[in-house]
């Protein structure tokens, strides 16, 4: 008999475990489309909270989550021509303008990453496959308007993050996406930017490091979120009085000049240089 009992207590436990295990690979998967109502959000598995700001005509809904869950949601993030797969999402953050309607204009993302104090060298790694995966869905490199199009591939000519010849550039060579920047550099950068561009949209892939107090020169935190906008949010964030969002289309093209003279002198005084344009852009 006590046999028997043992049995029984072995089999209920094992069926613990295995529903635990089920419960702890279960993890959800949340839905976002840019352009598409905000509507569509009814469906998520988990809830959205809602901040509206009436004087601003804008919602905020949002999902926070501890980055120490265990089940960590994953995030699906679709534009008209591509589809992103993200994991272990902390925050989600979707702006919607009254102004402008019930669509989906800007979707904020945070994610993850390793944990505290993992290697530099490990973090750029997880990093760089994070940027592979948006590579593979379709993504690709963007130039800010006013940088000059230099690619990673003219990094040995430059010796300084964030500036190129004394001028700072958003799209900085360093962190062109298509070319994996050494360990050294890395360490030379605090904030990183990667800039890419699908289809009408645009993503802004950003990571903030603070190093580590014992060993702050191997390892490290990181933040990583990714900011995925509509073409209208991306030009009005150009602008700063509200008048002037509202006539972003005919305000545009003096400001896209502005930008062309500032890249076309930055280009010159490069190439004088030796350093090479990407003309192909």
């Amino acid at each position: 008999m006590k046999n028997y009992w043992a049995f029984i207590l072995f089999v209920f436990l094992a069926g613990c475990n295995e529903s635990g295990s089920d419960m702890t690979e279960k993890k959800a998967l949340v839905r976002v489309e840019l352009h598409k109502s905000i509507q569509t959000l009814d469906g998520s598995p988990i809830e959205f909270s809602k901040e509206c700001m009436a004087g601003l005509n804008l919602c905020w809904y949002k999902i926070n989550k501890s980055a120490n869950d265990v089940n960590l949601p994953g995030v699906v993030v679709k534009n008209s021509n591509g589809t992103l797969d993200l994991k272990n999402a902390t925050d989600i953050t979707i702006v919607v303008d009254d102004r402008v309607g019930n669509s989906v204009e800007n979707i904020d993302v945070v994610l993850r990453g390793l944990p505290d104090n993992s290697s530099h060298e490990k973090n750029r790694d997880f990093i760089y496959l994070l940027i592979n995966d948006i590579k593979l869905s379709g993504w690709h490199h963007y130039f800010s308007p006013s940088s000059p199009r230099i690619s990673g591939s003219q990094a040995d000519k430059i010796d300084t993050p964030e500036t190129i010849l004394g001028h700072f550039t958003l799209s900085h060579p360093w962190l062109d996406p298509d070319y994996k920047v050494d360990i050294a550099r890395w360490l030379k950068i605090s904030l990183y930017s990667w800039y890419f561009y699908n289809d009408g949209a645009y993503l802004h892939l950003s990571a903030w490091r603070r190093d580590s107090k014992d060993d702050p020169k191997e390892t490290g935190t990181y933040l990583i979120s990714l900011e995925f906008m509509t073409e209208r949010e991306y030009w009005v964030a150009e602008f700063s009085e509200d008048a002037d969002k509202a006539r972003w289309k005919e305000l545009l093209p003096a400001r896209l000049k502005n930008y062309q003279e500032a890249r076309q002198l930055a280009e010159d005084k490069a190439r004088a240089a030796g350093i090479e344009i990407d003309d192909t852009y």
